[in-house]
C-alpha cells in the first residue's frame, strides 16, 4: 500500500481531518464533548496525516512536547478500513522523528487501561506495545474510576 505521510500546519485542514477521522471511530471517540476538545486542541499542535494513493486523508497524529524532553502522542486515529495495514506505525515514525529532532528523549501516550475491560482499547494497547511502548502506570484519578488512564512510555 502506497501511503504518504505529510506534515500539516494549516489549522482549518487539521480541524477537518481530525473531526472526520474521529467521527469514524465512535468506539474510541464516542463522547461528543471529548471529541470536540480533541478537535479544538489538535489544530495548535505538530500534526501529520496519512494520504492514500488517491490523496484522501486516512489517518493523522498530533504530538505535544513537555519539559523540552518528553513527547506526548496527543491523539492518533486511522480510518477503520485501514487498520492493521501499517499506517499507524508510519504516523508514529513521523512523530518520533520530529520529537527526536526537537530534543526529546522519551515519548508517552495515554490510553484506557486494561482495568476498564473494553475491547477496542485492547487493540489500542496492543498497537502501542507493537511499536515499542511499554506500560508505565495506571492512574484512575487522571480521568475517573470508570476510565482509568494507562500511561505508556517509549525511549527514543
Amino acid at each position: 500500500m502506497n501511503i504518504r505521510i505529510v506534515e500539516i500546519s494549516d489549522e482549518k485542514i487539521k480541524y477537518l481531518h481530525t473531526e472526520k477521522i474521529l467521527r469514524n471511530l465512535p468506539e474510541w471517540f464516542g463522547n461528543e464533548k471529548a471529541l470536540c476538545e480533541y478537535v479544538a486542541s489538535d489544530i495548535k499542535l505538530p500534526y501529520w496525516i496519512a494520504l492514500s494513493q488517491d490523496d484522501n486523508c486516512i489517518g493523522f497524529i498530533s504530538v505535544k512536547i513537555h519539559y523540552g524532553h518528553t513527547g506526548d502522542v496527543y491523539v492518533c486515529g486511522v480510518l477503520p478500513e485501514y487498520h492493521n495495514k501499517g499506517i499507524g506505525k508510519k504516523l508514529i515514525t513521523a512523530a518520533e522523528e520530529y520529537l527526536i529532532q526537537n530534543g526529546c528523549k522519551y515519548v508517552i501516550v495515554k490510553t484506557l487501561s486494561e482495568k476498564a475491560c473494553y475491547e477496542p482499547y485492547e487493540r489500542t494497547r496492543k498497537f502501542f506495545l507493537g511499536v515499542g511502548f511499554e506500560q508505565l502506570i495506571t492512574l484512575s484519578e487522571m480521568w475517573d474510576e470508570e476510565n482509568p488512564c494507562l500511561i505508556m512510555v517509549k525511549k527514543l
